[in-house]
């Protein structure tokens, strides 16, 4: 009973592997170590670091500048120099066939296994999956994050909500989300709230639920406790916010990311980067409030560059590549919205309970992550880790849909 579905896993996994590796292998052909992004060189920077000297630190000096754990994934490989590159590339073809497991032994168990060989296909072959497991950025990891606490929350709301495993996955992943990616730090308490008010058994599921806080702090202190002793202060979620802030509200923002300002604005030199973080804050904050119609305005065009089907890059808008990643965007959109609709009509029955549960678990972060970069930045790579998530819905909705061959036509399973 159970070769058949861990055979299908494992061919899934092996697609997306060979994918993802294969392209790392033609862009390693055509560009070699080179790096196309400044966030790659600074990850690289900030890994070489910790293996040459033990310290976490930037070629500018900046103690905090990201979150702790991307960097320490790359580390090992930041020891080989060049050819590390190359190692951490395939590092992450390695992490992204992983969340392919994830996400299909989760929509197993949410819809059964014709919902889990369609997902998990869709997971495989994700176009924009696979273009960013060949870039040193966080996406890859955080896509795998993401899945994995995504499908720990599912467990213990409808199966196990005494499993001390899965409790300890959304307690644990959910930590690492955040050292990995500042920005999952309003996620975590919303997911928390939508374990209990949806879970299956609350009696059991809320005293259990405190503990996921007390992990996260406690996962936390050390970063917040270095920071403090090389900083003298706590900078939980790095000392970029502020800046990034500045970058998507200050009086030169347009929805894109240009951080010219760092070395424009006179009154920065000379801080500190904890100064500076927060002096671009408060100026920020003074830029939103004097004029909330533009906050409204470049929402508008953050939420389209977000969820463009198209790359905003103007060298990857063109070609065969770009069309895969727009149909294969559109089909997911179109996926999602179809569940939300289902699930919309089928609100009184309670045979559909599960796949609400799942809808809600994926609504989520989607909702989320797409207001947080409405104020923030807004880029396509700030979607990529959502992209798996609504594969799974698409799966579902995909699932229930038969072929009828008397009439020739799709109907619902």
């Amino acid at each position: 009973m159970t070769r058949t579905p861990d055979h299908v896993t494992g061919g899934l996994a092996l697609l997306a592997l060979v994918l993802r590796a294969g392209w790392v292998a033609y862009r390693w052909t055509c560009h070699g170590a080179a790096f196309e992004y400044p966030d790659e060189e600074l990850h690289w920077q900030l890994a070489t670091h910790l293996v040459r000297d033990g310290s976490f630190v930037t070629e500018d000096g900046r103690l905090a500048a990201r979150m702790p754990l991307y960097p320490l994934f790359l580390a090992p490989c930041a020891a080989l120099g060049s050819v590390g590159v190359l190692l951490a590339r395939l590092a992450q073809a390695v992490v992204g066939a992983a969340t392919v497991i994830v996400a299909h032994r989760l929509a197993r168990a949410a819809a059964g296994p014709r919902a889990a060989l369609i997902g998990g296909l869709l997971v495989a072959c994700d176009p924009f999956g696979i273009f960013f497991g060949n870039l040193l950025l966080t996406e890859t990891l955080f896509t795998f994050l993401g899945v994995a606490l995504t499908a720990c929350a599912w467990d213990v709301m409808t199966r196990s909500p005494g499993n001390w495993r899965a409790w300890s996955g959304v307690a644990a992943i959910g930590a690492a989300a955040i050292l990995t990616r500042p920005s999952a730090a309003g996620w975590l308490p919303l997911l928390w709230l939508l374990i209990l008010a949806l879970g299956r058994d609350r009696r059991r599921i809320g005293p259990r639920l405190v503990a996921c806080p007390v992990v996260l702090a406690l996962l936390l202190l050390p970063w917040g406790l270095r920071n403090q002793a090389v900083l003298r202060d706590y900078a939980w979620l790095s000392t970029n916010g502020g800046v990034t802030l500045f970058d998507a509200q200050g009086p030169q923002a347009d929805g894109s990311s240009n951080q010219a300002f760092l070395w424009e604005m006179a009154e920065l030199h000379g801080l500190g980067e904890v100064e500076r973080d927060r002096l671009l804050k408060q100026l920020a904050v003074q830029q939103m409030r004097s004029d909330p119609g533009r906050v409204l305005r470049l929402a508008g065009v953050k939420f389209l560059r977000t969820w463009s089907p198209l790359p905003n890059v103007t060298e990857y808008r063109t070609g065969p590549a770009a069309i895969a990643g727009a149909a294969y965007t559109l089909l997911l959109l179109a996926g999602t919205v179809a569940a939300v609709i289902r699930a919309w009509s089928d609100r009184r029955h309670a045979s559909a309970a599960d796949r609400r549960r799942l809808l809600a678990l994926v609504a989520l972060p989607l909702l989320y992550f797409t207001l947080v970069h409405c104020v923030y930045i807004g880029s396509v790579r700030y979607r990529v880790p959502l992209m798996p998530l609504m594969a799974l819905v698409t799966a579902v909705e995909i699932g229930r849909l038969r072929f009828d061959a008397a009439g020739g036509g799709l109907s619902s399973a």
